[in-house]
Formats: structure tokens, sequence, C-alpha cells
């Protein structure tokens, strides 16, 4: 065994949860505030080194897993990050300026860990006292939480399957004038992912996916009740809602597993 082998694998494990707990957090905080679009709020140029490193991921023969935004900043542009007015109430749950401190007297052996040298053993107490100093803040049991949840993206191929469930169960209510159809989670979670900026990368024209669902969700704000059914045949008819669907599947069924 390499003579500081289990000295680094434990301080690699310690600020592994350490990360993803910050990231997880600074997530709930952002969603918290801006919404499910929280992700338009980060600053334009980390939204560009973001969209970068995700694409430069986007290969098939890895089969990387897809993180959340925030998983592809690093360590100290996460750090600057919660020094700004977006990442403020993290910083100030977790310990305020003397926190941010303590994040910053990791650099060195976080540092030392990343080109494969000893991690000594100060570099280990200060790692241990950070995440001891979090586990109090957060609770054992809302680390926990937050380290078993890591904010993981939707895959095309994900996306597509989902979305075409959701199209067909929709197409087989048009006939009997269904007023409940339903717009699935997983769409508004296809359109938060970087690749939906881009055909080429999506792997499916988004416009006729979009005119799918912006029409089911016109029929679903259709007038309800008696005599209502011939509302909704003749937005059915006008739009010619069944053939936009069945586009939109064509479209998604292009998207290779």
């Amino acid at each position: 065994m390499i003579r500081f082998e289990q000295d680094n694998q434990k301080a690699y494990t310690l600020l592994l949860r350490i990360e993803i707990a910050l990231r997880e957090s600074l997530r709930i905080s952002l969603e918290s505030e801006f919404g499910a679009h929280w992700r338009k709020n980060l600053p334009g140029d980390l939204l560009k080194k973001i969209r970068d490193a995700q694409s430069e991921e986007n290969k098939p023969q890895f089969n990387f897993v897809r993180l959340g935004p925030l998983y592809y900043l690093t360590f100290g542009e996460l750090l600057n990050l919660l020094r700004q007015k977006a990442g403020r109430s993290v910083a100030e749950k977790l310990g305020g300026d003397c926190f941010l401190k303590q994040l910053e007297s990791i650099l060195v052996p976080r540092n030392a860990l990343c080109h494969s040298r000893s991690v000594s053993s100060v570099g280990l107490l200060t790692i241990e006292t950070l995440y001891a100093q979090m586990e109090t803040a957060l609770t054992l049991q809302g680390l926990t939480q937050l380290i078993a949840n890591p904010d993981i993206g939707l895959r095309q191929e994900e996306a597509a399957r989902d979305l075409i469930i959701s199209l067909q169960q929709s197409l087989c209510g048009l006939p009997q004038l269904q007023a409940a159809l339903e717009i699935p989670k997983a769409y508004e979670s296809a359109v938060a992912q970087y690749w939906w900026a881009d055909d080429s990368l999506a792997g499916f024209n988004r416009s006729r996916v979009v005119t799918a669902f912006d029409l089911i969700l016109g029929y679903k704000s259709l007038p309800k009740g008696i005599g209502s059914a011939q509302f909704r045949q003749r937005f059915r008819e006008q739009h010619n809602l069944d053939h936009q669907i069945e586009e939109a599947i064509t479209e998604l069924k292009r998207v290779k597993p």
C-alpha cells in the first residue's frame, strides 16, 4: 500500500461529500428563489462555461452521467458563487464569512490530493473539521439527504422515452375528447437541459415537440363542464392536434438510445 493512501482516500471521500452538499445546497437555494428556470440566473460567463463543459461530455462511448450545471463549476468558481448574492444565504447558513475562509483553507490539501501527493495529517484534519462543521449546521440527516440526491440531469433518450409515452396517452384520449390531457414533469426537465438549446445536441426537431405540447396546454385550458366537448372537438380539428402530436412522436423516436 502507498504510504499515504489511507489518509488520501479518507480526505477524498470527505471532499466529495463536502462539494456535493455545497452544490446541492446552492441548487436548492437558487431553485427556491427563481423557480424551475433558476439556471438562467447564473452569471453569463459561468453559463457559457457550463454549456461548453456539458457539450464536451456529450460522448456516448464514455457513458457519462449527466449532472446538473453546478457540477461543471470548479471549486474556485463555486466558492466565488457562494460569496455573491445568489449563494450568500447558503454561506450564512453554514457559518458565514468564517465558513468561507475555512473553504479557502482546504484548497491546498485539495490540490495536493488532486495531484496524487500526500494530503498530510494537518490537511486531513482541516478537511475533517470543515466536514464536522457542515454536519453540525445541516444536521446529520440533512447532510445525508443532500449527498444522497445529487442533481443528475436528464439524458436525451430518457426524455424522449417519457415524452413519447405522455404524447401517446394524449393521442389515445383525443377520440373520447378527454379534458385531462397532461403535460409531464419530464417536459419541464427536458427544456431545462443544456442539450435543449440545439437540435443537433437534442437529436430531434425541438420546435415540433414544443408545438405539440403548446397545443396540449391550449386544449387543457378550454372550458370544462356540460357542453364543453364541442370546444375541444373544434380545437382538435382547427389545429390538426392529432397530426401535430404524431409528428412530435416521430421526431422523438429519432433519438438514438
